[in-house]
């Protein structure tokens, strides 16, 4: 089903029903192609169920869903399935399996020789970033990290335009789930394919989605958007709980830092006292010192970033000034918080007229 450049993905009229109760009612929703679409909500809102749908894993009640406007009950289940990528929380992988092959299962199954699903395997290790070193172990041998990213590999092994994610950095540790969320949105930016995502943590959603859909209790879309729509306006008094009342500070994600000055690391006057941050060999910071102290910890502002990235830095950093790193991770400079919040108030000025 190849899909054009309109709705991928368009559920109407879609409700599933289990014994004692509803996880979708009528569900109506369409996708667009080629960009990041969030399912989120709190547990048992039925965004899990959706995404089944979608590759039949999950057989609707009522409804239809359409594939770029066909009934995804026209092809055969198996034949669906193996036509989209799918990635899952723990990434599912098989344990007796290697990386590699692992990773050239749907290729393999379609026909393809072992000879060419090993060479497409490596190719889509490279793609995510994974060491080819990798290739012969097993994944009890990998970290988390590796391992979701092994899982990604194996749904773009699909070839296949369209990506269904269900929660996949959930299990892994915060430093791990930036990186791969990170690398999600490069790929994306790579690759175009029409990914659909399932989270349960709002923050997740603001970073990866181009358009959110926030479920609620009862299996229903209490608000479909952009992000800066769903934290400017929330359609009603549950989208303004779940996404909470720091959507302020995560619409800062919206706003560019470009006005916010960077300071030398070699300033004279030295605003940050006796602080003095620490840098390893090829420049890359390694932490704070202060009173023969050093101290790790602090979220680093990429260049070009947003205002929240600034923010963040700054907020998180031991001194109180955030790091500016270039694209390799060199220090560039140095951000003072006061100039952060200066930018936040005059973004905020300029778009309600108001001050912080």
């Amino acid at each position: 089903m190849p899909l054009g450049k309109t709705d991928a993905i368009e559920f109407i009229g879609v409700s599933k029903e289990f014994e004692s109760s509803t996880a979708v009612e009528n569900l109506d929703l369409a996708i667009p192609d080629g960009l990041i679409t969030v399912f989120v909500g709190p547990s048992g809102c039925g965004k899990t169920t959706s995404l089944r749908m979608i590759n039949r894993m999950v057989e609707p009640t009522r409804g239809r869903i359409l594939i770029q406007g066909e009934d995804n009950k026209d092809t055969p289940a198996h034949e669906l399935r193996r036509s989209m990528g799918y990635v899952m929380q723990e990434s599912g992988l098989m344990p007796h399996r290697t990386v590699a092959d692992n990773i050239a299962t749907v290729p393999r199954l379609n026909g393809v020789s072992k000879r060419d699903g090993r060479s497409r395997a490596l190719e889509l290790m490279d793609t995510v970033g994974l060491d080819r070193g990798l290739a012969k172990r097993y994944p009890a041998q990998l970290s988390g990290g590796q391992a979701q990213r092994v899982g990604v590999a194996r749904a773009l092994a699909a070839d296949s335009p369209v990506l269904l994610m269900d929660e996949p950095f959930s299990a892994v540790d915060p430093v791990v789930r930036a990186d791969l969320q990170r690398e999600l949105i490069r790929l994306h930016e790579t690759l175009e394919r029409t990914i659909v995502f399932v989270t349960h943590d709002i923050d997740e959603a603001v970073t990866l989605g181009q358009r959110v859909a926030v479920f609620a209790e009862g299996g229903r879309v209490a608000q479909f958007g952009s992000p800066e729509e769903i934290l400017r306006e929330p359609a009603d008094d549950f989208v303004a709980s779940f996404v909470g009342h720091d959507r302020g500070t995560r619409r800062l994600t919206f706003a560019s830092a470009g006005e916010v000055p960077i300071r030398p690391l070699d300033a004279e006057d030295r605003p940050w006292g006796d602080w003095r941050l620490a840098l390893d060999d090829a420049g890359r910071p390694a932490g704070w010192s202060i009173d023969d102290r050093t101290m790790v910890g602090g979220s680093l502002f990429p260049q070009g970033g947003s205002l929240r990235d600034a923010l963040d830095s700054v907020l998180s950093s031991p001194s109180g000034w955030g790091v500016a790193v270039d694209d390799d991770g060199r220090a560039l400079g140095l951000l003072s918080s006061d100039d952060v919040m200066d930018a936040a108030a005059r973004e905020r000025k300029s778009r309600y007229g108001v001050g912080l």
